[in-house]
């Protein structure tokens, strides 16, 4: 294969037909299906990726004494894929989100770099939208508004929006605890942009109250929720009320539990 210099150091390896095409950068190696991109648009997204890497860590790094997971990540991208996903340090992304410049790039690079070691996914969901949101909003790259569609700047209204309707309330009892929704990967519109949105603005309001180290402290943590009450000394149903009115929305108790 032959291989080009290109900025930041990427290597490019043009394949043979039906082979993908690989991009070295000096934090990432990016995978693209045979015909998914044009080199142009794998080299651009090749920087995108090792630029968003770098700045979640500038990010995220100063407030997780335990450090983040160190190594090469490992990027693919692919036309057929019902979804964009993470396991360990590889990441699949949908070539039409990525062609599209609506690929949460930055949220799965959370989930890579800031592994959960636990159930909560209210927790870890919400916590890699909020990054995704704020490294976009005050770093650089872009937000992908897969369910939020105003980042955190407007998220706590969309969440209240979501309330003010049955599907909101429907995944509400799961923002908080372990677990998630029956269909939460099935149906994404109706079952997956409420449950995202709600743990956005709940992860975002725990951050602002708590502080952006004690959160991924919690992230990292098998406990995350006895890890809050402990810490805090307050219950997580505290916390949740407390969030549920800062945001206009009804109690938890006016809206059902699990």
């Amino acid at each position: 294969m032959r291989r080009l210099v290109l900025p930041l150091l990427a290597l490019v390896a043009m394949p043979r037909r039906g082979e993908p095409m690989q991009i070295e950068t000096d934090r990432a190696t990016l995978y693209v299906e045979d015909g998914a991109l044009t080199p142009s648009e794998a080299a651009r997204f090749a920087r995108l990726l090792d630029q968003g890497i770098a700045d979640i860590e500038s990010y995220l790094r100063p407030a997780a004494p335990e450090g983040l997971r160190e190594g090469r990540i490992v990027y693919r991208v692919l036309d057929d894929l019902p979804y964009s996903m993470t396991r360990g340090r590889h990441v699949s992304l949908m070539a039409e989100r990525v062609r599209t410049d609506s690929a949460p790039y930055l949220h799965e690079t959370v989930h890579v770099l800031l592994p959960a070691p636990n159930h909560s996914i209210w927790l870890s969901e919400g916590f890699a939208s909020f990054v995704e949101s704020h490294v976009s909003e005050a770093i650089g790259g872009y937000d992908a508004h897969v369910f939020s569609r105003t980042g955190n700047r407007g998220v706590d209204g969309e969440a209240a929006r979501w309330l003010a309707r049955g599907p909101g309330r429907e995944v509400l009892p799961y923002v908080g605890v372990p677990g998630e929704p029956p269909e939460v990967l099935s149906e994404r519109r109706r079952v997956a942009a409420p449950f995202y949105v709600l743990s956005q603005s709940f992860a975002k309001f725990l951050i602002e109250r708590l502080g952006l180290a004690r959160v991924i402290a919690l992230v990292s943590s098998r406990d995350p929720e006895g890890d809050l009450s402990r810490a805090s000394g307050r219950t997580v149903e505290t916390w949740k009320a407390e969030w549920l009115s800062a945001i206009g929305a009804p109690a938890a108790g006016s809206v059902g539990q699990r």
